[in-house]
C-alpha cells in the first residue's frame, strides 16, 4: 500500500528547528524592544529582528513546500567550514583596530578564496572582489546611516 502524505523523509528537519527557534529569538528581540526609552536604538535592533523573523518564516515555508532531494547531497569539507568560521571571527576582533569597511573588505576577500569551489577565471578574479568591496560599502552605509548604527571607526576606515 502506497500512501501520499508527505514523510520528514530527506526533508531538512535540523534547518526547521533551527528556523523556529529563530523565530523565537526573533520574537524575543522584538519584545526587548518594546523597553526602550530612546527611540534611536530601537532602529537597529527591531529591523535585524523583523528580518530574522521573515527569513526564517520563509524558510520554514521553502523548507515545507519543496521536494526532498532525490540524492544525497555533497557533504562538503569541514576544513572549508571551519576557516570560514574563522576569519568571520578574525575580521570582528580585527574591527575596532582596523575599522568597519578595512575589516569588511579583508573578510570578504578572505571568504571568496575559502568558499570558492569552481576554478578561477580572469572575469571572477575582476569581478568579485569588485562586487565584495560594493556590498562591503553598501552595508556601511546601511548601518552608519540608515540604522544609526554606531561603527567602529579603526584607523583606516
Amino acid at each position: 500500500m502506497q500512501s501520499d502524505a508527505p514523510t520528514t523523509e530527506g526533508r531538512d528537519v535540523g534547518g526547521l528547528v533551527a528556523a523556529i527557534v529563530l523565530v523565537l529569538i526573533g520574537a524575543i528581540a522584538l519584545y526587548d524592544t518594546t523597553g526602550y526609552a530612546d527611540m534611536d536604538s530601537v532602529v537597529f535592533p527591531r529591523t535585524v529582528a523583523i528580518a530574522l523573523i521573515l527569513s526564517s518564516l520563509g524558510y520554514i515555508v521553502y523548507a515545507i513546500l519543496r521536494r526532498p532531494p532525490a540524492e544525497a547531497h555533497n557533504t562538503g569539507s569541514t576544513l572549508r567550514r571551519v576557516s570560514l568560521v574563522a576569519v568571520m571571527l578574525v575580521s570582528v576582533a580585527a574591527m575596532p583596530w582596523i575599522g568597519f569597511v578595512a575589516s569588511g573588505i579583508v573578510a570578504f576577500l578572505c571568504l571568496i578564496l575559502v568558499a570558492m569551489h569552481d576554478p578561477w577565471t580572469w572575469q571572477k578574479a575582476i569581478v568579485y572582489p569588485l562586487v565584495g568591496i560594493a556590498i562591503v560599502v553598501g552595508f556601511f552605509a546601511l548601518f552608519r546611516y540608515g540604522l544609526l548604527v554606531p561603527l567602529p571607526k579603526g584607523r583606516l576606515f
